[in-house]
């Protein structure tokens, strides 16, 4: 096997990879297209999220107290 042989096998190798990763670049420019939409849409509700947390929070619970059962 002379150098052109091998320099011929890696162009090949170069090749396949850049072919096989444009094949999947539309794959990974939806994927991370789709992580920013959820990314902005967490910080959209993000205020509602905390409006709810802070509603729910000002009802007075139930009264747990139960030590007035055992007694002295």
């Amino acid at each position: 096997m002379d150098a052109g042989t091998v320099l011929g096998f890696i162009g090949g190798y170069v090749a396949t990879i850049a072919g096989v990763f444009l094949l999947y670049l539309p794959v990974l420019a939806l994927f991370v297209a789709l992580l920013v939409a959820a990314g902005v849409l967490q910080l959209l509700l993000l205020p509602f999220v905390i409006l709810l947390r802070k509603v729910r929070r000002s009802r007075p619970g139930p009264d747990t107290e139960n030590s007035w059962m055992l007694g002295p």
